[in-house]
């Protein structure tokens, strides 16, 4: 019984789609055209004036109207379609019919809506479409001649009654019709000519079905130009390789690319002090400078200590000219180090847990810290209200106040001489100049694509506008004091970075595994440092406090939680709430037919 009843409802939910589908077919069967004549009149210019008369029968449905859609581009050889372009298109109707009509052009076809949206009629109504036709006429050695499409295949519904006449200004010399299907040569079933007219007839028109006239003119009669052609667009044909669109795109990029060499050469290039590599770090007492040499500043000696003991958020700013949320981390952890907050692991619960940490604060801000650290202290702890705050509970609500440190970081590196503009205003101008240079490069290469066959020269234009943008980050320009602590810089890094057994002896000594570990987080070296003191015979570095582990310290877990913690705690001060939202756009009119096409109700 199941199945039976399962069969049953498959079979209803079938008719009912196949009823409901075939609803607006039999509407449209229930409408006729019961008349439909086309008049046709040659010009001596050679335009056409024609006027179509459509007796429309919509029987007992509510229609606003009909549409007519006319094709008027024409596939005509490899390369070009031929065009027969419309003009002073004017509509009338019989009394109580509305006319408002709406022409649009889409594709290879205008389209003539007629009717009111607000109203629908029933019943038999008589549309008058009057259009002029340029290009229509084909010349040929002997005679001219018109090939027109009078009541084309289009239409869905029956025509009871068509007809055409063509007038021409001289006799007629010869003339035919088909009436049936797209590539019917049936002969219609009347012609007649009479001079300089000609007169046709076809009693009945299913639909889909058309009716086509040809006309012979002796040669001269009337004025038949060259057909009026466009040439289709391809790709190939629109970045055309010859030998002067290879050239003259080869040569374009060559200057364009010299032109950003130029910028960046005399623009981004860092100065440094003229004299000794020692007045190059330090500065010369005659203050002199120069661009810095390409390749030149990398063979640096070690220094075994921060230059002029910068935090590590400041050297960090230096070294990429960028103020950044690993700045602002290792600033944290610096922070910790000095004893201003204490660290606290908390370990992540079950498979899927995430890890967290406790941020406590143990000291308050003072006179020691620079303005981004207390701006920095007192944002995670919202200006000493909340003694801790776990790192997650700062996700999407720190944003703001990373802002603010960050800011401060330039200001600081812009109070220390160290950049001769804002090193992120720098990058936001020439970052800007990318996108619009990239813009205006590729609406150039779209315009010559579409009208030219030389869009090839459009394309290093908007390469270089690329181009432009990837070297934004280079534009900041440090000036010789800052070029000099960059050396310093460096020098540290390779301590930091190339630390073995002895140099992390002298560390441990020294209890600069903590001290240092904020700078190896700026420079992306924490592994390496953390390994360096892995080879010290058991003896492992201490933290003093300011980092608690459930777990035993062991360098490998201690490291993996820094780098966890550090990672961790860059997305998340740099986090902001996500947005979301939807649009779309809905509707259309379409249409198709010209010497032909078809047309319907709506």
């Amino acid at each position: 019984m199941r199945k039976t009843a399962g069969v049953v409802v498959a079979v209803v939910a079938v008719l009912a789609i196949v009823l409901g589908s075939a609803a607006p077919a039999r509407a449209q069967a229930d409408e006729s055209i019961q008349r439909y004549q086309t008049q046709i009149t040659i010009e001596p210019s050679g335009d056409l004036a024609v006027v179509e008369q459509i007796v429309y029968d919509f029987g007992d449905n509510s229609r606003h109207g009909i549409t007519r859609e006319i094709p008027t581009r024409f596939h005509y050889d490899n390369r070009n379609d031929r065009l027969e372009p419309l003009s002073e298109i004017r509509v009338s109707g019989s009394p109580g019919t509305p006319v408002q009509t709406k022409v649009s052009t889409s594709g290879a076809t205008t389209g003539i809506r007629i009717g009111d949206p607000n109203h629908t009629i029933t019943g038999v109504h008589t549309y008058t479409i009057s259009y002029r036709v340029r290009g229509a006429l084909n010349r040929f050695s002997d005679h001219d001649e018109l090939y027109w499409n009078a009541i084309g295949t289009e239409w869905l519904v029956t025509i009871q009654n068509a007809g055409a006449t063509v007038s021409a200004p001289a006799a007629i010399t010869a003339a035919t019709c088909f009436a049936g299907p797209t590539g019917s040569d049936l002969p219609c079933d009347h012609t007649a000519v009479n001079g300089v007219q000609a007169a046709f007839a076809e009693r009945f028109l299913g639909p889909q079905s058309g009716l086509t006239v040809v006309v012979g003119l002796p040669k001269g009669a009337v004025t038949v130009g060259p057909p009026i052609l466009k040439e289709r667009w391809s790709f190939a044909r629109a970045f055309s390789v010859t030998g002067a669109t290879a050239a003259g795109a080869l040569a374009l990029g060559l200057l364009l690319i010299g032109v950003i060499v130029a910028l960046v050469w005399r623009g981004g290039r860092d100065r440094r002090f003229i004299g000794s590599p020692v007045d190059v770090a330090f500065g010369s007492d005659s203050g002199k400078d120069e661009p810095v040499p390409i390749g030149s500043g990398r063979d640096v000696p070690v220094e075994f200590e921060p230059p002029d003991k910068l935090r590590p958020g400041e050297l960090g700013t230096l070294v990429d000219a960028a103020a950044n949320p690993l700045d602002v981390t290792a600033t944290i952890v610096d922070l910790a180090v000095r004893g201003y907050l204490r660290i606290e692991e908390i370990p992540k619960e079950g498979w899927l847990g995430k890890a967290d940490w406790n941020l406590v604060q143990t000291k308050e801000p003072d006179d020691k810290l620079h303005s981004y650290e207390r701006t920095l202290l007192n944002g995670i702890f919202e200006s000493g209200s909340r003694p801790d705050v776990k790192l997650s509970e700062l996700r999407n609500t720190f944003a703001s106040k990373l802002h603010e440190v960050e800011e401060e970081l330039y200001n600081d590196a812009m109070k220390r001489g160290w950049f001769v503009r804002r090193p992120d205003k720098v990058r936001i101008f020439w970052t800007v100049m990318g996108v619009l240079a990239t813009i205006a490069g590729i609406a150039i290469l779209v315009v010559l694509a579409v009208f030219t066959h030389v869009a090839l020269l459009g394309v290093p234009l908007a390469v270089a506008g690329l181009l432009l943008l990837a070297v934004a980050h280079w534009m900041p320009r440090r000036t010789a004091k800052g070029y000099g602590v960059l050396q310093r810089t460096r020098g540290f890094k390779r301590f930091i970075d190339e630390s073995e057994k002895e140099r992390a002896r002298f560390a441990e000594r020294h209890n600069l595994f903590s001290e240092y570990l904020p700078y190896a987080i700026v420079f992306h070296a924490t592994d390496k440092w953390a390994r360096a003191f892995a080879g010290l015979d058991g003896q492992l570095p201490e933290t003093g406090g300011w980092y608690v582990s459930p777990n035993p310290f062991t360098l490998a877990a201690f490291t993996a939680s820094m780098d966890g913690f550090t990672t961790t705690t860059a997305g998340t001060i740099a986090s902001t709430p996500g947005t979301s939202g939807s649009s779309g756009f809905s509707g259309g009119f379409s249409g198709g037919g010209g010497g032909g096409g078809g047309g319907g109700s709506w």
